[in-house]
């Protein structure tokens, strides 16, 4: 009569873990979903984003240049690269700050991504990111450092 008992409860444990299994499984493989598609739109948020403030920070004030005012940018072409390069490498990104500060250009973006399963949470969160460039001058003169072929004829 023992042996009769034990083999039934031995088909009971199969039942919980079979209905058990997936309640503690699907909700971590639906956030590992959410997590991969948030960091794979992340990243190229980040690309965007950088890319956009290497661009703007190009856009030299020739006017200002020429008149003998020094190296600036043009505050209205650099609003306007920065939002073009946005738009091209990430449609539906946004420029939420943009800075000139001298030679310095700073790009904050977001964008609102719709999570794929959004079981757990939240159906959508905003990413952000943030690059800053700096136009730098060229050199005078080659640097001292280098090695140059030297010809002894």
């Amino acid at each position: 009569m023992a042996l009769a008992t034990m083999t039934s409860q031995r088909g009971q444990v199969l039942v919980f873990v079979a209905l058990a299994l997936p309640i503690v499984l699907l909700p971590a493989a639906a956030f590992a979903v959410d997590a991969a598609s948030a960091a794979a739109v992340h990243a190229r948020l980040e690309q965007a984003t950088w890319s956009a403030a290497e661009s703007a920070v190009q856009q030299i004030d020739a006017d200002a240049l020429r008149a003998g005012g020094g190296l600036t940018l043009d505050q209205r072409s650099v609003e306007s690269v920065a939002r073009d390069a946005l738009a091209a490498e990430d449609p539906n990104a946004t420029i939420e700050r943009l800075a000139v500060d001298g030679l310095y250009v700073t790009v904050e973006a977001a964008e609102r991504l719709q999570l794929p399963l959004s079981f757990l949470g939240a159906p959508a969160v905003k990413l952000r990111a943030k690059a800053m460039a700096r136009l730098t001058l060229g050199y005078e003169s080659p640097s001292s450092f280098l090695p140059f072929s030297v010809s002894t004829l």
